[in-house]
């Protein structure tokens, strides 16, 4: 009975931990993934078009697209190549500056490769914040549209009754 626990049970919820460790650890490449398709989606489409949209306000359609669809992708996007350069900017600038200055040490360069580990995990998780960022004004803007697609109802599907009001 007992053997069977471990043997079933138990193993199954330590591979699930496992899985949602792993996942949770690609989750930065995941997102930067979805970001690079959703930008290609964006370029098939003529998603940035002016004279694509169709709305009523195709210009404040377009700054929106532009400020919350294709600008945190694009930023998501070029995090990872950006990111990477500039960490190694810095890792090469910790070490020539002491060096330069005649007090290179161990600990400098300890403390340099720290810093680019850190540089290394900032970018690699930064499609999170942006992804995040991106939720949050998604979530912010959405009483607004609730809103203009309220006024945009007639008075009929609003339920206004003007007789009974006098």
């Amino acid at each position: 009975m007992i053997q069977d626990f471990f043997n079933n049970v138990a193993k199954h919820a330590l591979l699930q931990i496992v899985n949602v460790i792993l996942y949770i650890l690609r989750l930065p490449f995941d997102l930067w993934i979805k970001a690079i398709t959703r930008l290609a989606q964006q370029n098939n489409n003529g998603f940035m078009k002016l004279s694509g949209i169709g709305g009523p306000w195709p210009f404040f359609s377009f700054i929106k697209r532009l400020c919350l669809e294709f600008a945190f992708d694009a930023i998501a996007v070029l995090s990872y190549p950006l990111g990477a350069l500039v960490t190694v900017y810095y890792f090469f600038d910790n070490l020539i500056t002491p060096i330069a200055n005649g007090f290179f040490s161990i600990e400098t360069f300890s403390v340099a490769v720290i810093a680019f580990i850190g540089g290394l995990i900032t970018v690699y998780t930064f499609p999170i914040f942006m992804a995040g960022i991106h939720d949050l004004l998604q979530f912010v803007i959405l009483p607004i549209r609730k809103l203009i697609s309220w006024f945009r109802k007639p008075a009929q599907q609003l339920d206004i009754d003007v007789k009974n009001r006098a």
